[in-house]
């Protein structure tokens, strides 16, 4: 968390202790403690790569590509780049397939109605949903977001599913999964109405003209890249929203 508060980001402890449940973490150390890490999410299809973090004090020692190095070989790899990182990821090998906008704001209004709280008994088709979708095979991030102890809420929809967080006063919608844009919007809404500030990672035109019109801003954007493939896997026209952006 001193790395976090050093570098700005909004990562709590629960999304740390969740995503080191998930997969094996790294980190880089010296005498004074630790300077950066790196966590990696293993899906059978290829591996999430996130948490790639530095401390201002350790910065430019080579140590975020030392990190970076020591995961690459177990197999494929993707991630979302910032700005600031896509050139390191550039020369390791990574190339970009797709981006994602954060986009902020507020719906006032009445939910949409085309969603429902999940149940246990949704499990296996939100699980088959997300695979077709996402192309990620990922039974242990489901698990955890159907256990007790999750920060995540899964909401079902006809064909389709999302799930909703907080992060502080915001609630963070996805994974979004709908069978089109016109859904995909029906479910944010519903999911969003009245539920105070919110913000979603997306990159369907329609769906950022949508929410666009309802008055929401973009405030960045993270490049979705790839290491040891051509492109990510599954209907990428099913996946409107990213589980995170530490999990792709």
């Amino acid at each position: 968390m001193k790395l976090v508060t050093d570098r700005g980001w909004s990562w709590t402890p629960a999304q740390w202790e969740m995503l080191l449940a998930l997969g094996p973490g790294f980190g880089a150390f010296d005498g004074t403690g630790l300077l950066g890490t790196t966590l990696v999410t293993p899906y059978p299809e290829m591996q999430a790569i996130s948490g790639v973090l530095v401390g201002s004090w350790a910065e430019r020692r080579g140590i975020a590509g030392a990190l970076m190095s020591n995961v690459l070989d177990a197999g494929p790899s993707v991630l979302y780049a910032t700005a600031m990182g896509q050139p390191l990821y550039e020369r390791l090998g990574f190339h970009s397939v797709g981006r994602a906008a954060a986009y902020h704001g507020e719906l006032g209004g009445a939910a949409t109605g085309v969603t429902r709280p999940a149940t246990p008994d949704d499990l296996p088709a939100v699980v088959a949903l997300d695979r077709a979708a996402s192309g990620f095979t990922r039974e242990a991030f489901w698990a955890h977001v159907f256990g007790p102890s999750s920060a995540y809420t899964p909401h079902v929809a006809k064909d389709g599913f999302v799930c909703t967080r907080r992060m502080d006063e915001t609630l963070v919608i996805g994974p979004l999964v709908a069978p089109n844009a016109a859904a995909a919007c029906e479910i944010i809404a519903d999911v969003a109405a009245g539920a105070g500030p919110s913000r979603v990672d997306v990159s369907d035109p329609d769906v950022t003209a949508f929410l666009s019109g309802e008055g929401y801003e973009m405030r960045g954007g993270c490049a979705l890249m790839v290491h040891g493939v051509d492109d990510v896997g599954g209907d990428r026209g099913r996946y409107f929203a990213p589980a995170s952006l530490a999990l792709g």
